[in-house]
């Protein structure tokens, strides 16, 4: 890395590193759709110092995009959103690489995603979001996709395998060699000493295993992982979002009575233990399907953009694997499914 770019990100190198600075420059990103989400992802880890961002984007600008995103204008309604937004995404940092494309994401093929270092995948369809999953697998490319759908949203990780290191202040049990959770295993372990703190830290090698989605929805429980208490006040926006993502047909083709079976079904194979959920909940959930709120969008995108930071610098464990994030109660589940 040049002077000039130390001295430019000196504040992020003082708290991750040269080294993940470093792979965070030399990475290549896809952003496919540049709406709510995708903004505030493209603004994170272009002013984090990524070497540089592809962003896929066919969408032409409308009245309801100016109410969430804020690299167009009145001005821009009509026209390309990606014509609109790059001058200003340009201006934010000259030196990450910016290329843009106005294809279809469908119109892709396989080998097209081969040269990327990650996928972000913002506002696609459950259908789309699996077709482009079994092409980022075929290639060995991590992905990312995440949607909001009104008050929440999700994050969902396919990182195929990714090894984290992690460094933990030794006590009086330490990690250990194997097998943590049914996704992870800690497969090297080290040790260095803070001589100036006189601490010694634990140097925590994991490796993550990841599913993909199609596998993850039909295999996805909860109570190995839960209270029962916790399992008893989840968020119904929970199953909510992981019966949406079960479905492969349009979203103005759903059919209320058979989404509402489809939860109770979810929720079964999830283990939950919560009460009732009216009709009237079920028809507000998919009356707000793909509705973007900006402040919803800004706390998915900072969650995404913070584990895409983390995982192209190679710092930190990443998620693994499924995020829910309900806006009405400021909850945000975590989980491995």
């Amino acid at each position: 890395m040049s002077i000039d770019e130390i001295a430019l990100y000196d504040r992020q190198i003082r708290l991750w590193g040269m080294a993940a600075q470093a792979n965070m420059r030399s990475s290549s990103v896809l952003l496919i759709n540049l709406g709510a989400i995708g903004n505030e992802v493209a603004k994170n880890i272009v002013l984090s110092g990524i070497g540089s961002l592809t962003i896929l984007d066919s969408n032409v600008i409308t009245e309801e995009d100016l109410g969430s995103q804020f690299f167009i204008g009145k001005e821009d309604v009509g026209t390309k959103r990606l014509d609109a937004a790059r001058p200003h995404i340009e201006d934010m940092n000259p030196r990450v690489k910016l290329s843009i494309d106005t294809d279809n994401v469908l119109s892709k093929d396989t080998e097209y995603f081969s040269q990327f270092s990650l996928i972000v995948a913002t506002d696609l369809t459950p259908a789309e979001i699996k077709e482009l999953n079994k092409k980022t697998r075929d290639v060995k490319v991590p992905l990312y996709a995440a949607g909001i759908n009104g008050f929440s949203g999700y994050i969902f990780a396919d990182l195929i395998q990714f090894l984290s290191v992690d460094e933990k202040l030794k006590s009086a049990r330490p990690a250990e060699l194997g097998q943590t959770s049914p996704n992870k295993v800690i497969v090297e372990l080290d040790e260095r000493k803070d001589e100036e703190k006189n601490v010694v830290y634990q140097v925590i090698t994991t490796k993550h295993t990841f599913k993909p989605l199609d596998e993850l929805l039909h295999s996805a429980i909860l109570t190995n992982q839960l209270s029962r208490r916790q399992l008893k006040r989840m968020t119904p926006k929970v199953p909510l979002t992981l019966t949406l993502l079960k479905q492969d047909t349009k979203y103005d083709s759903l059919d209320l009575e058979t989404f509402h079976s489809q939860y109770h079904s979810t929720c079964k194979q999830l283990g939950l233990q919560i009460e009732e959920v009216s009709t009237e909940t079920i028809k507000q959930f998919i009356d707000q399907i793909s509705v973007e709120l900006s402040p919803v969008a800004a706390v998915i995108g900072g969650a995404l953009s913070q584990d895409v930071i983390n995982v192209l610098g190679k710092r930190q464990s990443p998620l693994n694997n499924f995020v829910v994030f309900d806006g009405v109660t400021l909850d945000m589940w975590v989980f491995e499914l």
